[in-house]
């Protein structure tokens, strides 16, 4: 039993604290009034500081909201994405490591038959100047009066 309170003794000091019959004083400053002796009157410079942070804000939020997503797993994904779509269109037979196929070179067709056509669309035969035909027809009409 008394190896006990030995073993409780020597694990658990005790910490004595002496104050000598004084606590720490109060400090001055904790005993102010917040502001007191300040001018509490809005100055010309507030407004201006103001309009500037705010400004600063938007601005930031904006940049960093807009801003392009660059982690790995997008550009592994969007990577991906290019090398079956490359395949699916016959350009790629086995992907070579370490070569990047999502490059404007090997997505687009620079290389297309007519220069002002380069994706190589269908030409809408659509007759919009059929209405210009019929301004002049009235102009004859009323050459004619």
């Amino acid at each position: 039993m008394n190896s006990i309170k030995l073993l409780r003794r020597l694990r658990s000091p005790q910490i004595v604290r002496r104050n000598f019959g004084a606590g720490q004083p109060e400090s001055q400053s904790m005993q102010a009034r917040l502001w007191e002796g300040h001018n509490t009157k809005p100055e010309g410079w507030e407004t201006t500081l103001y309009a500037t942070y705010a400004a600063a804000t938007v601005l930031i939020t904006l940049a960093l909201g807009f801003a392009p997503d660059t982690s790995i797993q997008t550009w592994a994904s969007n990577e991906a994405k290019v090398r079956l779509q490359l395949k699916a269109e016959g350009k790629l037979d086995k992907p070579v490591f370490g070569v990047h196929y999502n490059t404007p070179d090997k997505v687009y067709d620079f290389e297309s038959i007519v220069v002002d056509n380069p994706f190589n669309e269908d030409d809408d035969d659509d007759d919009d100047d059929d209405d210009d035909d019929d301004d002049d027809d009235e102009e004859e009409e009323d050459d004619e009066e």
